[in-house]
């Protein structure tokens, strides 16, 4: 059974076993349209509420789903006029093997499932500096002699005032002795389970976007990497 990271499942793991099934569930895109199926049953109405969309858009990614054999009519629920169809999805907990995934590899699946979040983060990111007047970019070489990359912040103002709503951004390549990684690694793990325990709902509290990421590199990662915005060691 696989050891999973954010919880446990509510049902049996079920494999996947054709290329159609793997891509639908490989791709964020198609794959929203199972979520709110797996685990319980709903009907295509109190989906496309769940998701914001209308119910003849998921009717068609229903059939879809179905054809793919991912999703199963379970029953139907009484009203006013025709019943209601029930669905849900085949299983509970699902296992995707990447040799089935249309992806040529595991980096380019990757690369597809953090696009959304990505570009939100962009996204939400250039709305707040523009919403706080920032309009350049500074690059410099410090008394030290490190390179910078940083957004140039308007005269008389801070970072910390420019920030009176939790949240920042801050992203860079470091250079760690085996102790002080294992120390910031423990944090990472901290800062995780803090996360997990205090979420909330959709709709109870604000939504954030939260990315963290402590991933060990070669020295051939880096070849491509500029080195604005890389600190490393001061000289």
């Amino acid at each position: 059974m696989p050891e999973t990271i954010f919880g446990s499942p509510s049902g049996p793991w079920w494999t996947v076993h054709t290329e159609a099934q793997a891509s639908l569930l490989a791709r964020p895109d198609s794959r929203r349209y199972l979520e709110p199926f797996i685990g319980r049953e709903r009907t295509a109405a109190e989906g496309a509420r769940e998701l914001g969309v209308s119910v003849e858009r998921l009717l068609y990614r229903v059939r879809q789903l179905r054809a793919a054999g991912l999703l199963l009519q379970t029953g139907t629920r009484r009203r006013a006029g025709r019943p209601e169809r029930l669905y849900r999805a085949v299983a509970d907990a699902f296992i995707v093997p990447f040799a089935l995934t249309p992806f040529a590899d595991l980096e380019a699946q990757i690369v597809r499932q953090a696009a959304p979040l990505w570009e939100l983060e962009v996204r939400a990111g250039a709305r707040a500096g523009r919403d706080r007047g920032l309009t350049s970019r500074l690059i410099y070489r410090d008394t030290t002699g490190e390179l910078h990359s940083e957004t140039a912040l308007p005269e008389g103002t801070t970072w910390r005032a420019m920030h009176p709503e939790p949240g920042g951004d801050f992203a860079g390549v470091y250079h760690l002795d085996d102790a002080a990684a294992r120390e910031v690694g423990a944090l990472w793990e901290a800062l995780r389970d803090r996360l997990n325990r205090d979420r909330r709902a959709p709709g109870e509290g604000r939504p954030y976007l939260i990315r963290t990421a402590m991933v060990p590199l070669r020295p051939d990662d880096l070849a491509d990497v500029p080195a604005l915005g890389a600190p490393g060691p001061r000289p």
